[in-house]
């Protein structure tokens, strides 16, 4: 069993755990991921598992969670149990929303993505204007100005799912790191590696049964939901309203929807008024944000073997873009992985990774909705 050791929000270490009956570490790229931690209450320092603790790896001391949960029940075989979960650092960009800057009705920001989400969280966690809003210890690291460059403006938002919008539009992931020894938490944006049979610049990851890599999988595709032509409709009533049309498909092919952004105004306050291409940039970035979001799901859900000829963390890893086959369904797939969930037991270690975009839930389908 890998170690987990227990620090406070001090960054003082409260001890170490390494007899449980289950953990399962669930990484995730475009959103915070979660842990599942099963133990005994009369454990070693099993009653130091208390709500905002965080919890480590002691071979992986910069990947952390935070506790937010913990109940004791008795299980299947009658035993009582200690049942312990939360997100992992990422989690910490929930407890803030975006305000915009005083004197103006939204943030707005043009910039590479990767820009916009470390502005976001320095204005509104680590250098808010007002002090009881900062996140203590937070920091981000330094900005490489990756991603497209798009405009952006927000307004009393999640933070978390701001970010997640710019991670789904863009395709970086994001994250917060564990700094132990300058006692810090450190927010940065990640980008994958390209290792699929294209590209001859890396050593390709191919995920097949011929190749013994993959114990079981399942594949999805689906347009349930799916949208690829969007009409965005900005400031104005009636004919006056400004109107913009995202994608080009025609014919049984285009799944139009409607998107309501009258809140992106034609002038940001306090500035000079934005050009009719700005405007126009703005809306045309809103409703490309939105199809992201409503994109056609075609993913494979794998066992992966975790003695084979691909390591795990060194050969492939979280965000990184393989390819999948599976030549017995006729099915060849180029996708990110965009979660891998570490299971951890008493009789061995298991792996399960999404390979593409899943089915959204009804949670996410709601929120969707209420988006548009």
């Amino acid at each position: 069993m890998k170690p987990i050791r227990i620090m406070d929000s001090q960054f003082q270490l409260l001890g170490e755990v390494d007899t449980y009956s289950s953990l399962q570490w669930v990484r995730r790229w475009h959103k915070p991921g979660e842990f599942e931690l099963h133990i005994n209450p009369a454990m070693q320092n099993a009653d130091k598992l208390l709500e905002d603790t965080i919890i480590f790896m002691a071979s992986r001391p910069d990947e952390a969670a935070i506790i937010k949960h913990r109940e004791v029940r008795v299980n299947e075989t009658g035993t009582e149990e200690l049942v312990v979960k939360g997100s992992m650092l990422a989690g910490l960009m929930g407890r803030r929303i975006t305000y915009p800057p005083v004197g103006k009705a939204y943030d707005y920001i043009h910039a590479p993505v990767e820009t916009i989400m470390k502005h976001y969280v320095r204005v509104n966690s680590i250098a808010p204007a007002d002090p009881a809003r900062v996140i203590p210890n937070l920091i981000h690291a330094p900005d490489l100005s990756r991603g497209p460059k798009v405009p952006y403006q927000t307004r009393y938002k999640q933070l978390d799912e701001e970010l997640e919008k710019l991670s789904l539009s863009s395709g970086l992931g994001w994250h917060v790191w564990l700094d132990t020894e300058r006692q810090r938490y450190v927010f940065d944006a990640l980008a994958g590696r390209d290792l699929t049979v294209n590209q001859d610049v890396r050593p390709p990851a191919i995920f097949s049964t011929d190749y013994d890599n993959i114990e079981s999988q399942s594949y999805v595709s689906s347009a349930v939901g799916f949208k690829n032509m969007a009409v965005v409709a900005g400031e104005g009533e009636g004919a006056d309203q400004k109107i913009v049309m995202v994608g080009k498909q025609a014919g049984l092919k285009r799944y139009e929807t409607f998107m309501d952004a009258q809140d992106i105004g034609s002038q940001e306050e306090g500035t000079e008024q934005l050009t009719e291409a700005q405007m126009e940039e703005m809306l045309r970035s809103r409703g490309n944000e939105k199809l992201a979001e409503l994109g056609r799901v075609e993913s494979f859900e794998s066992t992966l073997l975790t003695t084979s000829n691909l390591v795990y963390r060194r050969d492939y890893d979280l965000g990184d873009i393989v390819t999948v086959v599976n030549r017995s369904w006729g099915v060849r797939l180029d996708a990110r992985i965009t979660k891998v969930a570490e299971v951890y037991e008493p009789d061995g270690f298991r792996l399960d990774a999404t390979f593409g975009n899943s089915l959204p839930t009804l949670f996410e389908k709601m929120k969707q909705m209420i988006g548009r």
